[in-house]
């Protein structure tokens, strides 16, 4: 478990680096604060003072890492080091697939990325609603809160949209609902055809983990129940974001024809264990 001391070095050396190369680190803050195994974190302190920091984030047997070094410390072979702590740290546990997320514009990331053996495998767009009032349908398109019974149809999206193994979906939708975040089921025509994830905090709505049978694409079903998701968080914030895998152009112009913008990306790439 990190300290509070810890989490705000972290937090420093964040903002240090982000303003530095004018990127965005996807750190999952929401995983940090409520970690449990103390082999997940490494970091690296001079004088007192955090200067480099990784982390391990678990998906059931699927593993991301991001981390940062201080920028007047790069150069140092540092982050090679907690690199290689982290994959020792690996090796007693089962792990399917390990993915370095990298932010899009960071030239320090990929040149690290280019030093290793890892390989570009899809790009994550985190996207902001530029509060373009949307048309509401719900004709035929419908949201209901989900509950245990959904779980499985939950974990059937996950593979067979993102292509995540199935025992980490399994997994990793069951920490959800440990959390409670906010759950929905796509209904079309009383059928279960998606699903969408909202998540509420300081003063933030983040949509995520936004699917629809393959069978039910292309209907439109996808851009009325995104709407409907909107202009409900609307009410509350304006400040709605949506982070997205699109490996196509048609799924972002969805997206951004319900009014959402990208504003930085994360590049992931798959190493080899």
């Amino acid at each position: 478990m990190l300290t509070t001391k810890q989490l705000q070095d972290i937090k420093e050396l964040q903002n240090i680096c982000e303003n530095h190369e004018d990127i965005h680190l996807k750190l999952n803050w929401e995983m940090l604060k409520k970690r449990q195994n103390d082999q997940d974190d490494f970091l690296h302190y001079k004088d007192n003072r955090l200067i480099g920091f990784l982390g391990l984030y678990g998906f059931g047997d699927s593993y991301e890492l991001c981390g940062m070094i201080h920028p007047d410390f790069r150069r140092q072979y540092l982050f090679q080091q907690l690199f290689k702590n982290a994959l020792i740290s690996l090796e007693n546990r089962t792990v399917n697939k390990l993915l370095l997320n990298v932010p899009g514009s960071s030239a320090s990331g990929k040149e690290f990325v280019s030093t290793t053996n890892a390989v570009y495998d899809f790009t994550e767009y985190e996207m902001k609603w530029n509060q373009l009032r949307l048309d509401l349908e719900t004709d035929t398109v419908g949201l209901r809160t989900a509950d245990e019974h959904d779980i499985e149809t939950i974990i059937d999206l996950d593979e067979k949209c993102f292509g995540m193994v199935r025992t980490d979906a399994a997994s990793y939708t069951q920490r959800l609902f440990e959390e409670s975040l906010g759950n929905f089921m796509i209904q079309y025509n009383e059928n279960t055809v998606g699903k969408i994830r909202v998540h509420r905090t300081e003063g933030k709505s983040f949509i995520y983990g936004f699917a629809i049978f393959p069978s039910f694409q292309g209907k439109g079903i996808g851009r009325k129940a995104l709407s409907q998701v909107v202009m409900k968080e609307s009410e509350w914030t304006g400040d709605i974001f949506l982070d997205v895998a699109a490996n196509n152009g048609n799924a972002l112009k969805l997206y951004e024809s319900s009014g959402f913008q990208t504003f930085y990306s994360q590049d992931y790439y798959h190493y080899p264990l």
